[in-house]
């Protein structure tokens, strides 16, 4: 895979960080307007509940690139030995039908 995962990369990355930062301003501008404190506080205890299954999420996504990468090697070796054995499978077929 080459600099297009980078940037694919960056753009998740950073719509991520971008959707974070917005999280935690409306969660910033809700404890400055909001009578409701008591409910708002645990909101974040609530977010980091969920942070190993953000890392484990990030850890997927950063490998999802070299498992495409795999399996397209995979494929693509798959492909290859198929072109091979249509030469062989044809020689049979001829052989097969003169013999007829």
């Amino acid at each position: 895979m080459g600099g297009g995962d980078r940037t694919a990369k960056a753009i998740v990355a950073d719509q991520i960080s971008q959707a974070v930062n917005s999280t935690a301003n409306l969660l910033h501008l809700m404890r400055q307007s909001s009578s409701s404190q008591a409910q708002l506080a645990k909101l974040p205890k609530n977010l980091l509940a969920k942070t190993s299954l953000t890392k484990a999420t990030g850890q997927a996504l950063a490998q999802l690139p070299q498992v495409i990468s795999s399996l397209d090697a995979h494929i693509e070796s798959g492909l290859n030995r198929t072109i091979n054995l249509q030469s062989p499978v044809e020689h049979f077929r001829r052989m097969a039908s003169s013999d007829l």
